[in-house]
């Protein structure tokens, strides 16, 4: 497919600022890798002159393959494809330790911050189980993403997590400091403090980059593009590619205002506009049009489509969620029948997750498989997550968190009462809990109330991790040496023990393989020009656990996600499902103008998923705690052009056979 006049504009422009707005399915990961090719095969710039980012590991994969199908490898050497965070592990690999930190900093996984946050909450006689940690994370992580402020949209009420959070702060960060450790908001705010508080280090960047563009541009929060403009100097070579008409993330920081005003900090920006969308259909597209046009302080644009369809977009309402469920699972059940769709062709969107289970049900019903996407990927997986805290405990003796998941596990008798005595005591002498196992280890008089089988067990603990310690040091290749240690620690035989089913066993084993095969992979990177150490591995691994589950590709079954889940997939057939006041717009945000747009703007996301074919429903009530309540159709369906949206009210009992004869009926009405 050749590009279009305004792909090609937003292709060779090279030099100076450059805005482009890329709506749904108009082709952006094109302009951006064939832009890159441009400036590096017919403009001759360097690749290492080059940085591209963007938000996700799939998506900086995505565009690393497609441009090495486009430019020689060797031409692509020293070019930046990755995310935002990435490239501040980079810059804190270099140079933390002007920072303060050591050089093998601990890079904090959700859990570790969990069982952090849940330390802190009981020092300040606070019960994690009334205040969960993951809350207090949740604006802890809004804080550092707008620099420190809470007085922007959801975290404006001050109720009772935001006060515990904004106490919590300062002791979370000194404590980070402490364990030499960063969570992934740092891997922003520390390059930034590096950039803007150390000459050295930003000349260093700015010398050796010229060129930045950012994908999903959108998406950027004020932190992140702060760090963004110190990266890049006094260089206006920037190009940012994005839609604030999905704009769906302000709950984690991002600010859709920085695309809106981009124009006015560039008063010399070229703007280009792509308004073909190459993925749905006109009438697709013109009922997502007539929804996100109400939004206020957008940037007017109108997509189109050429690929023409007779098919319009469908609203059914039904009488309550059951079914919806029902109808939902009928239509799908007769497309696969009818064999007009594949199962990995066809989604079920909804706004949040507790609205999966009735379809969930109802599919079961019908023996047809699905996938809450989202629900489960490799790093979740027990024995691997066991695996990984042994390989952090080797690479940091002071990392308690992963210490407390490993000491009793494969069993050594060392008991929840001792673990507990061990803790007390690392807690008085304000020390690690590795420092009072070497305590333990060489005086005998020392915490006389560990018994000899439980020093003995520590003894051979401390010998095991010193052991892999030297052998990850010294040896040339690192993945022999993690297989020696699987095997050392018994995982298999702890697995063993475990597990009744022969195959579940071998499943087990083999994840502990994969992650060997991982290894063994990662050091033979072709791009690679110095020996990796067990730290660069581990920071690897941190970046890939907080990244999205990566989807199987042979994957036949339904999809069901959420609409944020769902921003950058597509489909053939799309099922948009509890179009309801207080579900989509959702009631925490329901009278709140600004929130309301980026509800809209979720809903538009969802709508310009499909290729060919939109289904909305609704339900007229809705079961919660027991009760049936009413509710309302959303105030979205009334902005949605008559032209290219049917609505069908539906009047039906709990029976699937009037279900089906409706259905029937419909499909004649259609056909006259």
């Amino acid at each position: 497919m050749k590009l279009n006049p305004a792909q090609m504009e937003a292709v060779n422009t090279v030099e100076g600022p450059l805005l482009v707005f890329a709506g749904a399915g108009s082709g952006k990961t094109r302009v951006i890798t064939n832009r890159i090719g441009h400036m590096i095969e017919n403009k001759h710039i360097p690749a290492g002159k080059i940085v591209a980012l963007s938000f996700t590991n799939k998506s900086a994969k995505e565009m690393a393959e497609r441009l090495r199908k486009m430019v020689p490898r060797e031409k692509l050497k020293g070019i930046i494809l990755s995310t935002f965070h990435s490239l501040g592990l980079k810059i804190l690999k270099d140079h933390i330790t002007k920072l303060g930190y050591h050089e093998t900093f601990l890079l904090f996984n959700s859990g570790d911050q969990e069982s952090f946050v849940s330390e802190l909450l009981k020092i300040k006689k606070l019960d994690p189980k009334k205040i969960p940690p993951k809350e207090i994370l949740r604006r802890i992580s809004y804080y550092k993403n707008t620099l420190g402020t809470a007085k922007s949209q959801s975290l404006d009420v001050m109720d009772e997590f935001n006060l515990i959070a904004q106490e919590m702060y300062p002791l979370y960060e000194s404590g980070l400091k402490e364990k030499n450790a960063v969570d992934f908001d740092d891997l922003i705010l520390l390059p930034k403090r590096l950039l803007g508080e150390i000459p050295e280090v930003a000349e260093i960047y700015h010398k050796k980059y010229q060129y930045f563009m950012v994908d999903e541009f959108q998406d950027t929060n004020q932190l992140q593009y702060e760090f963004l403009s110190l990266f890049r100097g006094k260089s206006d070579n920037l190009c940012v590619v994005g839609d604030d008409d999905q704009s769906i993330y302000a709950f984690r920081g991002s600010n859709v205002e920085l695309i809106l005003n981009f124009e006015k900090e560039f008063p010399q920006a070229k703007v280009v506009r792509l308004l073909e969308n190459y993925r749905s259909t006109s009438p697709i597209i013109a009922a997502a049009n007539s929804l996100i046009k109400n939004n206020i302080g957008r940037k007017e644009k109108e997509l189109y489509s050429r690929i023409h369809s007779s098919e319009l977009v469908e609203y059914y309402e039904t009488a309550d969620e059951k079914e919806e469920a029902i109808f939902v699972a009928s239509r799908i059940q007769n497309f696969l029948i009818k064999n007009e769709y594949k199962g990995n062709e066809i989604a079920i969107l909804f706004r949040t997750n507790f609205q999966s289970r009735p379809f969930e049900e109802e599919l079961r019903n019908r023996n047809i498989p699905y996938k809450v996407v989202g629900g489960y990927n490799f790093f979740d997986r027990k024995e691997v997550r066991d695996c990984i805290s042994y390989l952090r405990y080797v690479a940091n003796p002071k990392d308690d968190y992963s210490l407390l998941r490993i000491l009793n596990y494969p069993k050594r008798g060392i008991g929840p009462g001792t673990i507990q005595k061990l803790q007390e005591e690392s807690y008085h002498r304000n020390c690690s809990l590795f420092d009072v196992f070497l305590k333990i280890i060489e005086d005998v008089d020392y915490l006389t109330e560990v018994k000899t089988k439980v020093r003995q067990e520590i003894y051979h603990f401390v010998e095991l991790i010193e052991t892999f310690k030297k052998k990850f040091s010294l040896s040339p290749k690192l993945a022999p040496v993690l297989k020696e240690m699987i095997s050392q620690i018994g995982f298999e035989r702890e697995i063993s023990m475990e597990e009744s089913e022969e195959k579940v066993i071998k499943a087990r084993i083999y994840n502990l393989s994969e992650l060997v095969n991982m290894l063994s992979y990662f050091e033979d990177e072709e791009e690679r020009t110095e020996k990796p150490k067990l730290f660069d591995f581990l920071q690897r691994l941190a970046l890939l656990m907080e990244d999205e589950p990566k989807e199987e590709e042979t994957d036949r079954r339904i999809q069901l996600l959420t609409m944020h889940q769902s921003k950058g997939l597509e489909y053939d057939l799309v099922f948009l499902v509890g179009l309801e006041e207080g579900i989509l717009p959702n009631s925490r945000v329901i009278d709140i103008g600004e929130a309301v747009d980026e509800e809209r703007r979720l809903l538009y996301v969802g709508m310009t998923r499909p290729r060919l074919k939109l289904y909305l429903t609704g339900a007229r009530t809705r079961r919660k705690f027991g009760e049936q309540i009413g509710s309302a159709p959303s105030r979205f369906l009334e902005e949605l052009s008559r032209d290219a949206v049917l609505y069908f009210p539906m009047e039906t009992k709990d029976k699937e056979a009037e279900t089906q004869n409706f259905l029937e009926e419909l499909e004649k009405l259609k056909v006259c």
